[in-house]
């Protein structure tokens, strides 16, 4: 594994585990959110695991349905 996929990875990680804390101080669950932004609970779990990487579009739904400005999930400590 080359250091900018390791980086890439670990990015990936601690951003779908902010995604996680912040779904679950609003009272969702990852099947709650998945029904109300339109998306399957695989995806959210996905993201949150850090196997994939979110497009804008997908983060601005999320945030939509969470009621959370956009920058409460992109505001990432690394």
């Amino acid at each position: 594994m080359e250091v900018e996929d390791f980086k890439k990875d670990t990015f990936l990680v601690t951003f779908g585990a902010h995604i996680a804390k912040v779904r679950k101080s609003k009272g969702y669950s990852q099947d709650r959110l998945g029904l109300e932004a339109g998306f399957a609970r695989g995806t959210i779990s996905k993201i949150e695991s850090g196997l994939v990487e979110p497009k804008i579009g997908t983060l601005a739904l999320m945030a939509i349905t969470l009621s959370v400005p956009l920058s409460k999930l992109t505001n990432v400590e690394l």
